[in-house]
């Protein structure tokens, strides 16, 4: 799976037009093949600061994003922040969840040697 994380910076008094854009952006995001899902979110303490987050299956699926129309409107946005974005593109290879916890926390730790 890969994911697009982009965090960004709207105009004072202006985030909720910057989340119907990006609402927009990712609404036609959902229709490219290998989509997967997507969240925004504000930052706590700055409402201002606002988090895209868009998983894909492969990484050709997320290269023909980042050619799309879709993507450009993304680019453009971004030229509107009052900061400089932060874009970045994870590959995330692997995903576990609690059974992971309750493995390391109440499972035999077989990384550390044994106790004599």
């Amino acid at each position: 799976m890969y994911q697009v994380n982009l965090r960004i910076v709207a105009r004072p008094r202006r985030a909720a037009e910057m989340v119907k854009a990006l609402r927009s952006i990712t609404f036609a995001a959902r229709v490219e093949p290998g989509f997967i899902s997507s969240r925004i979110y504000q930052e706590v303490g700055n409402p201002d600061s606002l988090c895209l987050e868009h998983d894909w299956s492969s990484e050709p699926d997320l290269k023909s994003h980042i050619r799309s129309s879709c993507f450009t409107d993304l680019l453009m946005l971004m030229e509107t922040a009052v900061e400089t974005p932060m874009l970045e593109v994870l590959s995330v290879s692997e995903t576990r969840g609690l059974e992971f916890v309750e493995a390391v926390r109440f499972g035999p730790n077989l990384s550390e040697p044994k106790s004599l």
